[in-house]
């Protein structure tokens, strides 16, 4: 498994706390974060990642890759991701009981590793517990102008060895997830469009077939 796809299961499973639920009272998207995190157990999504080089020693960023993705998840230990699904580079990590099996169609390889050698350290954490948002990293709303559609609020991971700098989380105001961006410390930038989320969708087993 490359180091862009590792890094991008991480992200992915970092946007497991968010979720849209209607009959959380939350007046800020922090109270949106803290709220659904403590209610989602299982969720599907479909989204769309642009992942941005590290600036050059002018400043200077250069062109992203972009990675059409699918994403399903149950806590504490399960996702499976299909990345370009349908294209000829199609890409499936199926993870469970802590160990991700993955298989990549343009060059028929196909392996297995240990889920927290592979996955971001908070992704993990974030992944197996429910509730725990605030344990594992501080949220703060961002200040938005009045009548904005959009609620924003600042994570930024409290230690744990993640390789996420700080990130950047957009609802609306029902609390869907729109999109997150995020600063890695390498330097790089991932920007990730949620086109769709379902929330405790029923996940029959044979999702976790390779």
């Amino acid at each position: 498994m490359t180091r862009i796809h590792a890094l991008f299961i991480a992200v992915l499973a970092l946007g497991t706390t968010l979720a849209p639920a209607s009959a959380v009272q939350a007046q800020s998207a922090t109270d949106f974060l803290y709220s659904l995190d403590k209610t989602t157990q299982s969720g599907a999504l479909e989204v769309r990642v642009d992942l941005y080089p590290a600036p050059d020693k002018y400043g200077k960023v250069g062109q992203p890759e972009r990675y059409p993705a699918k994403l399903l998840f149950q806590r504490p230990d399960r996702f499976r991701m299909v990345i370009s699904p349908g294209e000829k580079n199609e890409y499936r990590a199926v993870a469970e009981a802590g160990i991700v099996r993955w298989f990549d169609l343009s060059t028929g390889l196909s392996g297995k590793d240990r889920t927290d050698a592979l996955v971001d350290p908070l992704a993990v954490a974030l992944l197996g517990t429910a509730g725990e948002l605030a344990r594992f990293s501080s949220a703060k709303d961002l200040p938005l102008a009045k009548g904005s559609k959009l609620l924003g609020a600042t994570l930024t991971p409290k230690g744990w060895g993640s390789g996420v700098a700080q990130g950047l989380v957009w609802l609306d105001t029902n609390g869907r997830p729109v999109g997150y961006e995020f600063r890695l410390a390498d330097g790089r930038r991932l920007f990730v469009a949620v086109l769709s989320f379902q929330q405790n969708p029923q996940l029959p087993p044979d999702t976790w077939t390779l």
